[in-house]
């Protein structure tokens, strides 16, 4: 649906309006799933049969905070969406309201964290991303000592030609020309 969606196209075209439809349904789906995961896990704390089970809240847990970002996302954007709507077929009041909310519309870039949440639920891709997450870190030495050594050949570069390839020689007749 992301690849598909096109700020340029006529938003009232047949394609768009769908693409709305879809979604406000994938953001209501997301909600009910967000919505039975917290009542089952509990949100923040949870009872000691879930505990003894080792089942964590639900909030503590790095892929869920993702689900509730993404969530939460969604329902402002839907918010907006249900605002403009009353706005433009309503009084001045509501207008303004949804012009001042639709700053808020760069929510939407959100929408694109959509599909990191079917890697909370692949435990080999979950594998795979936590590794290359842990192993940042270590890129990152790698490439502060890389730029370090392009620093020094490019200080020993400059000292060495010290302009000798940049140069040039006009007399005075080529200037009057």
């Amino acid at each position: 649906m992301l690849v598909v969606d096109n700020p340029f196209k006529d938003p009232n075209s047949s394609q768009m309006i769908f693409l709305g439809y879809l979604d406000n349904c994938f953001t209501i789906l997301f909600t009910i799933e967000a919505v039975i995961k917290i009542v089952a896990m509990g949100f923040l704390y949870n009872n000691q049969t879930l505990k003894d089970r080792k089942i964590d809240p639900y909030i503590r847990n790095a892929w869920n905070i993702l689900d509730v970002i993404v969530v939460a996302a969604s329902l402002l954007d839907f918010v907006i969406l249900v605002k403009s709507a009353s706005a433009s077929a309503g009084d001045d009041e509501n207008s303004d309201m949804a012009s001042n909310l639709k700053s808020v519309k760069a929510l939407r870039a959100l929408r694109a964290l959509r599909p990191l949440r079917m890697i909370s639920r692949n435990q080999g891709m979950k594998l795979i991303v936590n590794a290359l997450l842990a192993s940042l870190p270590s890129m990152l030495n790698v490439t502060v000592v890389c730029f370090l050594f392009l620093l020094i050949f490019a200080i020993v570069g400059v000292s060495f030609f010290k302009g000798a390839f940049g140069f040039c020689e006009l007399d005075d007749a080529d200037l009057m020309e």
